[in-house]
């Protein structure tokens, strides 16, 4: 969209400049659905001044916030690296694998034990210091950043319907292949959203990749900035983040997937007790903490109980159900 190469004071703007060319001889070249959008940019205008502003159909939404990483930042003699990485743990596991392999380096000097020790702090510290460069040639420094990419303040609709079903066909078939060039990966582009896969073989994956920061704000936003996504593997629903059901805690289904039934129902019991999942008081199902309805069998959706009101719930002694069947 045009409107996103602007930002939303420059919009305000154009939205007076249209209103108060309206009546002038230059809307007479435009066409009739132009004019009549120009009109209503007038009389919005006017209503304004008068304190009589029609009700509001969008919102302003700021920029994301970026994401946290941490930096490390490794070196010797030989070479000076910096490497990102998700958690401090992920990045303290790096350093400590270098120190247990380098470990001789340490022969023989007072207070330090034959062996590396067990925790990765404990063998960091040992090994480079308390800073960091106690090693003559060596060392590294870690560091919390944070990864912020360009972005606009968005504009998103307040009364957001998904496409119907014969709009959603036209968009679908409307979609654009963007082959792969020098400076990317190949992509499919649809509604404003980016999805590349591609052979990923730093680390030896096929990578899929989603970007919804481009998606169309009138199609697929939702008011509060979001995109309503599922996404299935092999017949697997991975995330699923639309209207009709809550995304479950994968932690969870892996427990419960290797339980029997005996385990279900302590593990359904601890979910419940820890708030990861809330239990009907009509049907007696276990359902994920970010479900606002009941989806039990025989669509019972029975509205969620106010938070804290089930901390002492105890399950019933049969087995309960699995967190849901096939979808």
């Amino acid at each position: 969209m045009i409107a996103e190469r602007f930002s939303p004071s420059e919009v305000e703007r154009l939205v007076r400049v249209a209103g108060t060319l309206a009546d002038s001889q230059a809307a007479v070249e435009l066409s009739q659905p132009d004019r009549e959008l120009a009109a209503r940019a007038r009389t919005e205008i006017l209503a304004q001044a008068t304190g009589r502003s029609s009700p509001a159909i969008s919102k302003l939404l700021g920029p994301r916030p970026g994401e946290q990483v941490w930096l490390l930042r490794m070196w010797n003699s030989h070479e000076d690296d910096t490497i990102p990485y998700a958690t401090k743990a992920a990045a303290l596991a790096e350093l400590a694998s270098h120190a247990r392999e380098s470990w001789d380096n340490l022969y023989d000097q007072p207070g330090v034990p034959e062996q590396p020790p067990a925790d990765d702090a404990e063998a960091v510290e040992l090994y480079y210091g308390p800073d960091g460069n106690a090693r003559p040639s060596e060392g590294f420094e870690l560091y919390e950043e944070e990864v912020v990419r360009p972005q606009r303040s968005r504009i998103v609709p307040l009364n957001f319907a998904f496409p119907g079903a014969s709009e959603a066909d036209a968009l679908n078939r409307a979609a654009v292949f963007h082959a792969a060039d020098d400076d990317g990966p190949g992509c499919i582009e649809e509604v404003g959203i980016l999805v590349f896969l591609y052979l990923d073989s730093e680390d030896g994956v096929v990578r899929i990749s989603v970007h919804l920061d481009s998606a169309d704000p009138e199609l697929v936003v939702r008011p509060d900035g979001t995109v309503p996504l599922r996404v299935v593997v092999e017949d697997t629903v991975v995330l699923d983040d639309g209207p009709g059901r809550a995304p479950h805690p994968t932690v969870l289904e892996e427990l419960l997937a290797g339980a029997d039934a005996s385990q279900q129902a302590a593990i359904h019991a601890a979910a419940v007790a820890a708030g990861l999942m809330w239990l009907c008081p009509t049907c007696q199902w276990t359902n994920p903490r970010a479900a606002t309805g009941c989806e039990g069998p025989a669509n019972c959706r029975t509205p969620k109980p106010p938070t804290g009101s089930q901390q002492a719930a105890t399950l019933p002694h049969e087995p309960t159900p699995v967190l849901e069947g096939p979808r």
